[in-house]
C-alpha cells in the first residue's frame, strides 16, 4: 500500500491554518448573518449576548478538535500523537476557565484526566482504546443531548432559542471530529484510518451546506473534496489478502446479495409502477417523496442494477475489495438521506442495513487484511 503524503498535508493545512479565521470573533457574523453581538440597555454598560459569546466559545472548541485531529495525523509516533491532541483539548478547556471564565461540561474535564492518564501510563493499547471511547462518548452526547451540553456552561440557553439552534450545528461538528479522531486512532493502518475518517466528513457537510445553508467558505468546501479523493488515491487499489477475500465473499457479501436480490429488489420494483408496500414505502418513510416519471425512472434503473450487483455478489464475481469499497461511499449517501428532515425514524431503521454492512466490512478488512504501520 502506497505510503500516505498529500493526504496528510491537505488535512494538516486544512485542520491547522483553515481554523485560524474560526479564533477570530468577527467569523462569527459570517457564518451566522444577523446575529446580534452586544445588548445595550439604557444608562447600561453594553454586554456581549449569550449567542453571540456561546458561537465565539463553540468556534474555539472546534478549533481545539481540529488541531487535536490534526495531531493524531501529523504526529507518526502514536502515543505521542494522543497525548498532544489530548494537550490541545486540554489548552483550550484551560483557556475558556483562566480567560473566559467559563466552565466546560464537568464530565469532559474528568473524562479527559482519565483518558490523558491511560494514554500515558496505560499498557499496550489501553490507551488507546479509552481514548476511543471518550471521544465516542463525546459525540454521542453532544449529537443526543445538545442542550444539556450547553446548558453546563451557558445554563441562560433556553430550547427553541436562536443560541439553541446555533449551538447545535456547532455540536454537531465538535461531534464529527470527535468521530473522526476516533476513526483514526482505532484503525491500524495510518492511510486507510485517514480515508476513513475523512468520509465521516462528507454527510455531515452535505447537512449543513444543503439543508442548514451553513458550512465553511468555499474554499473549505472543495479542500474536504479533494481530501476525500487524494486520501483514498493513496490508500491505492490493492487487492484483500486471501483471507480477508474469503471472509467477505462468505460473509457479508453472501448475506446482502440475499437481502438485496429478495427484499430490495422488489421493493423497487414495485415503487417504479407507483405502488409501495405498507409501512415501509417511500412515500411513507420520506415525506417529500412523490411518485413521477423521474422517480419511475430511477426506481426502475435501481431495479436493474441491484439484480446486476446481487448477482454478482452472490455468484462470487464481485471482488471484496470493491463491494467493500462501494459500501463505504454508500454510507454517504444513506447517512446524508437520514439527516434530512423529511426522513421518519422508521426510514432510518429500515435503511441502516447498509451502515451495519459497512461496519461489518470495516472490522474484515481491519483484523483480516491488516497493514499496520
Amino acid at each position: 500500500m502506497p505510503e500516505t503524503k498529500y493526504a496528510v498535508y491537505i488535512s494538516l493545512f486544512y485542520n491547522v491554518v483553515g481554523m485560524l479565521p474560526f479564533l477570530m470573533p468577527d467569523t462569527v457574523k459570517d457564518l451566522i448573518p444577523g446575529i446580534k453581538e452586544q445588548e445595550c440597555p439604557r444608562r447600561n454598560k453594553c454586554v456581549e449576548t449569550v449567542d453571540f459569546t456561546s458561537a465565539k466559545i463553540y468556534l474555539q472548541v472546534i478549533v481545539g478538535v481540529a488541531v487535536m485531529y490534526a495531531c493524531l495525523i501529523g504526529i507518526d509516533n502514536r502515543k505521542n500523537g494522543l497525548l498532544a491532541g489530548l494537550g490541545c483539548f486540554i489548552f483550550t478547556m484551560g483557556k475558556h476557565i483562566v480567560v473566559d471564565g467559563l466552565i466546560p461540561p464537568p464530565p469532559v474535564m474528568v473524562m479527559t484526566a482519565v483518558t490523558l492518564t491511560a494514554v500515558a501510563f496505560g499498557p499496550g493499547e489501553w490507551g488507546k482504546r479509552v481514548f476511543v471511547g471518550f471521544t465516542l462518548i463525546n459525540a454521542f452526547t453532544f449529537i443526543t443531548q445538545p442542550l444539556m451540553v450547553l446548558n453546563d456552561t451557558f445554563p441562560s440557553i433556553v430550547a427553541g432559542s436562536d443560541a439553541e439552534r446555533n449551538g447545535i450545528w456547532f455540536l454537531e461538528v465538535i461531534a464529527l471530529y470527535n468521530v473522526m479522531a476516533a476513526i483514526f486512532a482505532a484503525t491500524p493502518n495510518r492511510a486507510l484510518g485517514l480515508a476513513y475518517s475523512w468520509t465521516a466528513v462528507l454527510p455531515v457537510l452535505g447537512k449543513h451546506v444543503i439543508l442548514d445553508k451553513s458550512g465553511p467558505p468555499a474554499f473549505m468546501i472543495v479542500l474536504n473534496f479533494v481530501g476525500v479523493a487524494v486520501s483514498w488515491y493513496e490508500v491505492g487499489w490493492a487487492n484483500l489478502k486471501p483471507s480477508a477475500e474469503k471472509a467477505m465473499q462468505s460473509g457479508p457479501m453472501k448475506l446482502h446479495a440475499m437481502i438485496v436480490g429478495t427484499g430490495f429488489v422488489p421493493y423497487l420494483l414495485v415503487e417504479s409502477i407507483g405502488l409501495s408496500f405498507p409501512m415501509v414505502g417511500l412515500a411513507a418513510i420520506d415525506s417529500s417523496y412523490a411518485y413521477t416519471g423521474a422517480t419511475a425512472l430511477l426506481c426502475g434503473m435501481l431495479t436493474i442494477f441491484c439484480s446486476m450487483v446481487a448477482y454478482l455478489e452472490y455468484t462470487g464475481q464481485m471482488e471484496g475489495k470493491l463491494f467493500a469499497l462501494y459500501h463505504y461511499h454508500l454510507s454517504v449517501v444513506v447517512t446524508f438521506w437520514m439527516l434530512q428532515p423529511s426522513t421518519s425514524d422508521l426510514g432510518k431503521l429500515f435503511f441502516a442495513a447498509p451502515l451495519v454492512f459497512t461496519a461489518w466490512c470495516v472490522y474484515i478488512v481491519v483484523t483480516k487484511d491488516p497493514k499496520t504501520d
